[in-house]
């Protein structure tokens, strides 16, 4: 229930900031950058139709679709979001436009949009709108689900060109780009965290300096030297990013000439991250950090 209440406030938050993005960079500067937002974005320039209003009532029939073609686990997941996010595009449609800059309002709107969509997914759903789409598509013809993306926001990206002239679609592209990038940082900056693989002489000071002082596991791993071709210990530990400089600076203080490979780690589960470290448990196929 906790976890669920945590969900409910991550949607709602990132709703409301991505509305005010919306709003305050976007519209008043025709920023088109894809999703069912941007296609409104177009259509309020051609029509005057009121933003808030025509994303609600697109998400009707495409959340029918997502019932249907998805299931009712994906519907029960997107419904809230497809909702609360329309509305807050109303409530907030009063605000002022931070900047009349196109490139500014593309950059700056990209990151705050980007943020607010990133706390959504991290609530475990999405404000709907051409997401169903693309995971429609997804499910059900062959094509990668980047490739997916890029073509379905390009075309609400290209519809642009019916209601603005070319800079205004290259701001769009710029927008756009932004917001996935910031997007992918959150989704991976969350869990993200690095795998170290140590070869040493002093592989069991260090094994000891990690599980006892920085209080993670370790795996030992026998290895063969490819150029001496004797017999070697590498050490293999998984920790979060602010633990990581740490804990290289230890392992060198130990043995200034180790061997230490870094490689980043999007997501580790297990204890001391998904689980709670509990060190009284034996029966764990690897050891309790």
């Amino acid at each position: 229930m906790k976890k669920k209440w945590k969900d409910l406030g991550l949607v709602s938050l990132g709703s409301f900031i991505s509305a005010v993005g919306f709003n305050t960079m976007f519209l008043e500067n025709r920023i088109a950058s894809g999703g069912v937002g941007g296609l409104a974005i177009s259509l309020n320039a051609l029509f005057g139709w009121e933003p808030g209003t025509f994303v609600l009532l697109a998400n009707i029939p495409l959340m029918a679709l997502c019932f249907f073609l998805l299931g009712k686990e994906i519907f029960l997941k997107t419904v809230y979001g497809s909702w609360i996010f329309p509305i807050f595009i109303s409530l907030t449609s009063s605000l002022p436009t931070f900047t009349n800059t196109p490139l500014l309002a593309a950059l700056f709107g990209g990151i705050i949009l980007g943020f607010g969509l990133g706390l959504v997914f991290l609530g475990n759903s999405s404000t709907g709108g051409t997401g169903i789409v693309v995971q429609i598509l997804n499910k059900y013809t062959p094509l990668p689900l980047g490739l997916l993306i890029i073509l379905v926001d390009g075309i609400i990206v290209g519809i642009g060109f019916i209601a603005f002239d070319a800079d205004t679609v290259l701001y769009s592209i710029i927008a756009l780009l932004s917001i996935t990038y910031v997007v992918n940082m959150m989704m991976t900056g969350a869990d993200s965290s690095r795998n170290l693989m140590v070869i040493s002489q002093q592989h069991e000071l260090i094994k000891e300096y990690i599980t006892k002082v920085a209080d993670r596991g370790v795996t030992e791993l026998p290895i063969l030297g490819g150029y001496t071709g004797k017999e070697k210990r590498m050490l293999m530990t998984a920790v979060s990013r602010p633990e990581y400089q740490s804990l290289e600076n230890e392992i060198l203080k130990i043995d200034e000439t180790a061997f230490i490979v870094v490689m980043p780690a999007s997501q580790v589960r297990g204890r001391g991250f998904s689980l709670h470290k509990n060190h009284l448990i034996e029966d764990d196929i690897l050891i309790p950090m």
